[in-house]
Formats: C-alpha cells, structure tokens, sequence
C-alpha cells in the first residue's frame, strides 16, 4: 500500500483503509497510517482536514436519500479524478471511477454526504487554498451557511462560486449562475459582500436579496436592506427594499414585479399571472433541464394564470393539465409535448 500519494483530503476519504483506520475496523494497514502521519510532509494535517470532514458525521442530520448519496458520491469521486488531471496539467484524460456502495461503505458516504449538505462552505474551510464550489442540480433545491455566516437559498441547477481568502476585513466574493437568495450577515468590519453576475455586481453589508443569473434572463429583487448595483457600462444604482432590476449588457431596467410570484420558487411553487405559456418551458428546462415541445406557436403565446407545484415536473404537468387549458402528450422515447385544450377557440 503507497501512502505518499496524497495531497488532498478529499483522496483520503476515497481511500477505504483509511476510513477504516478512523472507524478503528482493524486490519493490517492500521500501523501503516500512524507511520505515514508521523512521517512529515504535511500528513499530519492533511490527516487532520480529512477527519474534520469526517467528524460532521456526528452532528444530528436528516436523512439522505439514497440517490442523492449516489449523485453526490458521483460528484466526489470526478472531483478526486479530476485531482490528477490538475496535476497533470489536463493532459491527460481520466475516467471516473465510482466505488460500489455496498454496507458500510454506503453508511460512510451517506455520512459524508449528510455532514457535508448540512454544513455548507465546509469545502471552503478545508481546501481554502482554492475556490469552493457548491452546486444544485436539476430538480433540487439547496441551502448552505457560507463561512461568514451567510444563509444562502440555491434554486435548481444552480451554480455559486467562492473567492478564496474571506480574512477579516476583506472583500467577501460570489459568483452565481442560475438562482440563489441571499440572507447576507453583517461583519464587526463592515466588510463587503459582493455577488458577481454576468453583467453586474451586486454590493452589500447585510441583506436579503434574490438574483438570476441564466441565459438570456438576469436580475435583482431587493427584499430587505440597501445593495448598490454596479453595471458592466459603469452605471450605478442604489436598490431599496421591494425594487427590482433586469439587467442586459450595460443596460439596467427597474420594473415593477410580486415579490411573492418572484420568490415562490423557495416554496417550490411557480406562480404564474396571465404568464405566456413559453415563458413556462423555460422555467421547466431551467429547472429540470427537460425541453418540452410545444404544438405551435400560438399555444407558446396563451397564457396561463396558477399557481402549480414546482416539487417534481410530473407534479407540475400534471397540475398544468388540472387547469383543462392545455393537454400534456407524453411520446414513448420521453418526448414532452404541450397544446391548447381542443374545446378552446
């Protein structure tokens, strides 16, 4: 066994033996680890990031489903991959390798994989020497607490990005791609919060704010506190609560919009007022990545005034349908098409 191959933590917990070792489930490599700690180098302390992870197991949490255990196993072990080919500089193309979870080693990740969705920003805490990443996927929901205590809210398939560093007094830096509200903590220094969008920033101290982030559609709601918002063109505007902005290029349009249809999805609802029915295949497929065809042009312009689960696309097809405006035609090879109800004129 070669224990001079690490360098991060997250390779220790793909390596069995070593859970082994920490779960004190004996064996023979067990003297080989207390070597490899006491060798040098570093080990020690690597050992050391990779129990902290391991020690949120302990903590009360829910439980997590197995499908998420395995997407989120999935996603670990790309990243320990992913690892060589850093260092490797990319040359090379790896495969990813996903470990069998069978008895413990499923009880081992789904603690993993629990500690880590309840402790957001811990990846930021263990690996600080580079960006922390934190993702939703397809259909899910997601909440973190950043490191500075910042709650933030992630809709589906949803991206936020970390600056390293986070010292005190320092600039507090996010990149988001596709949705997330913010409850931004205040700091004793009054450091800046700032969320970087495509085409803006958002600059803050402490408060609660949406933003979107996807293609063709970005925008800023402000529902407590003051941000300035700061547009690629150099304009300059200062948001109060209830305001909210859309933004294209370097052109910034204030627009009067419901904070409760623009929020409904954190309730995993969709709140739709005389909303063209196009307008809800893109919500759809931001959601849920799932592209749904439409009979013509002019069932994309009927619009449609609900209020459907946003929990599950079968559920929201099937309370678009429920409205007897519309009929859901579902193809074998899980084609999607929508068309106006036949009895309309």
């Amino acid at each position: 066994m070669m224990l001079d191959q690490y360098s991060q933590p997250e390779e220790l917990l793909a390596d069995e033996s070593f859970l082994n070792w920490y779960f004190k489930a004996g064996g023979e490599d067990d003297r080989q680890w207390e070597e490899w700690m006491n060798a040098g180098g570093g080990n020690k302390e690597l050992a050391r990031q990779a129990i902290a992870l391991l020690e949120l197991t302990r903590l009360p949490e829910r439980k997590v489903p197995d499908e998420q255990i395995d997407r989120a196993t999935s996603r670990l072990t790309a990243a320990i991959d992913g690892l060589g080919e850093n260092n490797s500089g990319g040359r090379a193309a790896k495969t990813t390798r996903v470990l069998p979870l069978n008895g413990r080693r499923r009880w081992i990740a789904a603690a993993c994989c629990a500690g880590l969705l309840a402790a957001g920003g811990v990846l930021y805490l263990v690996s600080h020497s580079r960006h922390s990443v934190i993702r939703t996927e397809y259909g899910q929901l997601g909440q973190q607490v950043l490191p500075d205590g910042t709650e933030v809210t992630m809709n589906a398939n949803s991206r936020l990005q970390l600056a390293s560093g986070w010292e005190r007094g320092a600039d507090r830096e996010v990149w988001v791609s596709g949705e997330a509200f913010f409850h931004v903590r205040h700091t004793p220094e009054k450091s800046r919060f700032i969320v970087h969008l495509e085409d803006c920033d958002v600059v803050v101290t402490g408060t609660q704010f949406n933003v979107v982030n996807r293609p063709g559609k970005e925008n800023i709601m402000l529902e407590e506190g003051s941000v300035i918002l700061h547009t690629a063109g150099g304009k300059e505007i200062n948001m109060r609560p209830g305001d909210f902005v859309a933004v294209k290029g370097d052109q910034a349009e204030p627009a009067v919009v419901r904070a409760d249809s623009l929020l409904a999805w954190r309730n995993r609802t969709v709140f739709l007022d005389s909303t063209p029915l196009r307008e809800l295949v893109n919500i759809v497929y931001d959601q849920y990545g799932v592209r749904i065809h439409l009979a013509d042009d002019s069932t994309g312009s009927k619009t449609i005034t609900a209020i459907l689960p946003n929990n599950n696309l079968e559920k929201l097809l099937k309370g678009l349908e429920m409205t007897r405006e519309f009929e859901v035609t579902r193809q074998d090879g899980g084609e999607i098409t929508i068309a106006a109800h036949q009895t309309q004129k």
